[in-house]
């Protein structure tokens, strides 16, 4: 029986989905692509920290800031899930 050669991206995304990974490697991402996401303006003053279960935390320098983000939280979830190619971020905490 002759096997099909498969490429290495193929069998480690099958392992990371057999392990249960695949889904918090695409959550490490979202912390990953924050800033590029979000743009420099707002990069230079919140800094996304950690997620989990996708929940991500970001960091602000004061009240203001994290009301001003509250506003756009919703357009910053779906710019973030677009760019990751799936629903990964449910909900942003602003501390």
């Amino acid at each position: 029986m002759v096997r099909r050669a498969e490429n290495i991206k193929t069998i480690l995304s099958r392992t990371l989905t057999n392990l249960g990974l695949d889904k918090r490697m695409r959550e490490s991402e979202a912390v990953k692509v924050f800033a590029e996401v979000v743009g420099d303006k707002i990069a230079q003053k919140a800094q996304a920290v950690s997620i989990n279960a996708g929940v991500l935390q970001v960091r602000v320098p004061s009240s203001a800031w994290r009301q001003e983000l509250n506003f756009g939280k919703a357009e910053i979830i779906e710019r973030l899930n677009a760019a990751l190619g799936a629903a990964v971020v449910t909900d942003i905490y602003f501390t």
